[in-house]
């Protein structure tokens, strides 16, 4: 019996997404489908259902946990609003989206990278101006620093791709971003 070659028949959302953006790299994000992703995996489309609602979801799935680890942070935590919005910066690394990021033109990614980021970073304003609001904060003061936190969150992941993921930690670039917010956005509402 020979040894196996190539990718191990188990599934998962990292090896999916690996496979995604090695086909992205090679054909674009529009030529290329579901069925493709698949085969380059070694898993059933099925497989990949279990996981994503669609292909793009793979770009944004450890983005995604983050904001909703962040949600609950908001939540559940009382007092200082700065730790809550730490927690975004806890758990696993989100490469595949910091390569999408980095390699956006060659995988054809821009439009869908530019209208998850909008659609995310309202996401991210809307649970922390909630928070600000239990907190006491005023309607417009609430919506506008929470708008300023959000984007913090959501630049500080733009800019760690930038400089190269592999390279810095995003807790120390969300430190630096949430600092920067924090002097600029007023303490009271």
């Amino acid at each position: 019996m020979s040894p196996r070659r190539g990718r191990p028949h188990a599934s998962s959302q990292e090896m999916l997404a690996d496979a995604a953006c090695e086909l992205f790299l090679e054909r674009g994000y529009e030529a290329t489908s579901v069925t493709e992703i698949t085969r380059r995996a070694g898993v059933s489309r099925s497989s990949f259902f279990n996981y994503f609602a669609s292909k793009s979801e793979m770009l944004w799935f450890v983005f995604d946990a983050r904001i909703t680890a962040l949600e609950v942070a908001l939540r559940l935590t009382n007092g200082e609003l700065g730790v809550a919005l730490r927690e975004f910066a806890r758990g696993e690394a989100p490469h595949t989206l910091a390569l999408a990021i980095t390699e956006a033109r060659t995988m054809g990614v821009e439009e869908e990278l530019a209208a998850g980021r909008a659609a995310r970073q309202l996401r991210i304003a809307a649970a922390i101006e909630a928070r600000l609001r239990r907190d006491g904060c005023a309607a417009l003061g609430a919506e506008i620093r929470a708008a300023g936190y959000a984007a913090a969150l959501v630049g500080t992941v733009w800019r760690w791709a930038a400089l190269g993921a592999g390279r810095h930690r995003v807790d120390e670039l969300l430190d630096e971003a949430l600092t920067v917010a924090e002097g600029v956005l007023a303490p009271n509402c």
